[in-house]
């Protein structure tokens, strides 16, 4: 059986700062809230369930959304406290806010911007699995490319990485679905899954939403908003055709 883990990352909306824009008051708390609700409308329909990594300070903010996510059928999982590039991830914390407020147990995490934490630190925070590691080079950012590209264990913690192709290592997270022509990703799709039996993607739902700050990059922005919900609705449908949509803790069978 073929597997797809469609992730999601539930985050203050931040990203303009990473681009130039100024921090926006609230570090993007409200503006993110408002983007998950739009994102739980949009995804209504769309058949494909998977894991949400939530921040707690977004959960805190707005614990409706986060039941109402995991009423939908997605996994909880932790993306530290807060999404600001230098906050404290609180590992532990973290994961204790989600399950109180979603009532489903937390086993999974993943670190904002995908920095490195120590596995010792994950898996002593009560976690059986990171979802952190995208083994590509994404210039300026990390080179991992000399990683195992499927699931795998570290002692005790599992590491369930983002898909990558074999042997170049193009990576087919959230930026390459933005880049490439989508007749060329979902053929990258299809060799990782016929390679694999399993394909791991992750994205945010900021991508579906108004975009309007001008240091955005053009690669991102060129479509409009309905176009860019267009194009992830007939993905997540293309997607169903290929495989059967698994949460990552079904997947590694850590749920009794």
């Amino acid at each position: 059986m073929r597997s797809i883990l469609l992730t999601w990352d539930i985050e203050e909306y931040d990203v303009p700062a990473d681009f130039g824009e100024p921090p926006l008051q609230d570090g993007g708390l409200a503006r993110g809230v408002e983007i998950w609700r739009e994102w739980l409308d949009l995804s209504r329909t769309w058949n494909a369930p998977g894991t949400v990594f939530c921040t707690a300070r977004i959960t805190e903010a707005a614990p409706d959304l986060l039941r109402e996510t995991a009423a939908r059928g997605h996994e909880i999982a932790s993306h530290g406290w807060a999404h600001a590039p230098s906050a404290d991830l609180r590992l532990r914390p973290s994961r204790e806010a989600l399950e109180k407020i979603s009532g489903q147990p937390v086993f999974g995490f993943r670190s904002p911007r995908l920095r490195k934490v120590d596995p010792g630190e994950v898996n002593g925070s009560g976690y059986a699995y990171d979802a952190s590691l995208n083994p590509a080079w994404i210039p300026g950012r990390y080179n991992h490319r000399n990683q195992p590209r499927t699931p795998h264990r570290i002692g005790s913690l599992w590491e369930v990485p983002a898909s990558v192709l074999p042997v170049i290592r193009f990576p087919l997270f959230w930026a390459s679905f933005h880049l490439l022509p989508l007749p060329l990703y979902l053929a990258a799709c299809r060799l990782v899954l016929a390679k694999d039996g399993l394909l791991t993607l992750y994205f945010h739902p900021w991508e579906l939403s108004d975009l309007p700050e001008a240091t955005l990059p053009r690669w991102l922005t060129r479509r409009t908003k309905a176009e860019r919900i267009l194009r992830m609705a007939d993905f997540c449908k293309w997607l169903g055709t290929q495989g059967t949509f698994r949460t990552i803790a079904d997947y590694l069978a850590l749920v009794k």
